[in-house]
């Protein structure tokens, strides 16, 4: 573990949120290697296939038409990376002045009033993806949650469990196929898209990572560096892959998620036409670092519940957090 990544350890033991006071600030979990989620069914990360393991891989590759082919698509890979290190430390908006630093600031504080207690509730829980100590392992949570809920997320979790009698269980899900797995993330919806996803990166990286499951050097990496070895792996984008830095690396990027895409809209922190990748972004330049983690948390608990900003409300004007917002900036003498 290099310096920086033991500094980013001791600030996450220590809770985040440096320019919020103690009692406003989330505090984020800190990996636990005897926590249920990062049980591994083997001792090392660095354990490699046992030769059965492997035969039995490669038969079933080659005999079985309902197998997912691994295709190594190197000009998707620097496509994927291109877009993203283009603005990798500016925002793809120069001239878009929103969100201020202040207008963060009280975003969070409101926020903050309206829903810590939801955002910590979630903490509490044991399977909170906080607690992933493991690249890989934080990669396959963030397909699980792709496009879903997080309660559908832990049902597939569950699925898992249940089939493999581990979560991370990576040998056995090679070993049974395709269809198992299917069956497995079947409790979660969208398993066929999600079995294929997954069976795709496994073999990926049996087939780049010398047959090993350990992706762990890539937490010693400069962020963009770690950035671009995530987004070799088909499927992962930048939002996945800035969960994992996020979740996993504990580095302090701002992550869009569908509630965090429709509140920028909703808010004018982000022009209208945007897309997803361009808002995160946008965000995560403009947003005050301190603030990144908790205001995604907060955006997500408003997200859901907010009357006008949830999903599909037909509610039109300003929300009660709006409204704070202005008020707190118009004291402030911040408003424009």
């Amino acid at each position: 573990m290099g310096p920086s990544t033991r500094a980013a350890t001791k600030a996450v033991q220590n809770g985040i949120s440096k320019s919020a006071s103690p009692s406003k600030a989330i505090s984020r979990p800190v990996a636990n290697s005897k926590h249920k989620v990062v049980k591994r069914e083997t001792k090392s990360h660095k354990t490699k296939l046992d030769n059965k393991t492997k035969e039995s891989i490669v038969a079933t590759t080659a005999i079985d038409s309902k197998s997912t082919p691994v295709t190594n698509d190197d000009n998707l890979a620097n496509k994927k990376w291109t877009s993203w290190s283009a603005h990798s430390s500016a925002s793809p908006f120069p001239t878009f002045a929103h969100p201020t630093a202040q207008e963060c600031e009280a975003a969070h504080t409101v926020l903050h009033k309206m829903h810590h207690e939801a955002v910590a509730k979630e903490f509490a829980d044991p399977d909170t993806p906080e607690t992933i100590a493991n690249v890989l392992d934080a990669m396959i949570i963030a397909v699980l949650s792709q496009a879903t809920s997080w309660s559908n997320a832990k049902r597939a979790m569950g699925g898992l469990r249940s089939t493999y009698g581990d979560l991370f269980a990576y040998d056995a899900i090679l070993t049974k196929g395709d269809e198992a797995l299917q069956q497995a993330l079947r409790p979660g919806g969208l398993h066929i898209r999600k079995a294929k996803i997954i069976m795709t990166i496994l073999k990926q990286v049996q087939e780049t990572n010398d047959a090993s499951w350990d992706l762990n050097y890539i937490i010693d990496l400069p962020n963009e560096q770690a950035m671009e070895k995530l987004l070799q792996f088909k499927y992962i984008g930048s939002k996945s892959a800035g969960v994992v830095l996020s979740w996993c690396l504990k580095r302090t990027v701002y992550i869009v998620d569908t509630h965090c895409y429709r509140i920028a809209k909703l808010w004018n922190w982000t022009p209208k036409d945007a897309t997803v990748e361009k808002t995160q972004q946008h965000l995560d330049a403009k947003i005050p670092t301190e603030l990144k983690f908790d205001l995604h948390f907060l955006m997500i608990a408003h997200g859901r519940t907010c009357p006008v900003c949830r999903g599909g409300s037909k509610v039109r004007g300003l929300c009660d957090a709006q409204k704070e917002i202005k008020t707190l900036l118009k004291k402030e003498g911040a408003e424009k």
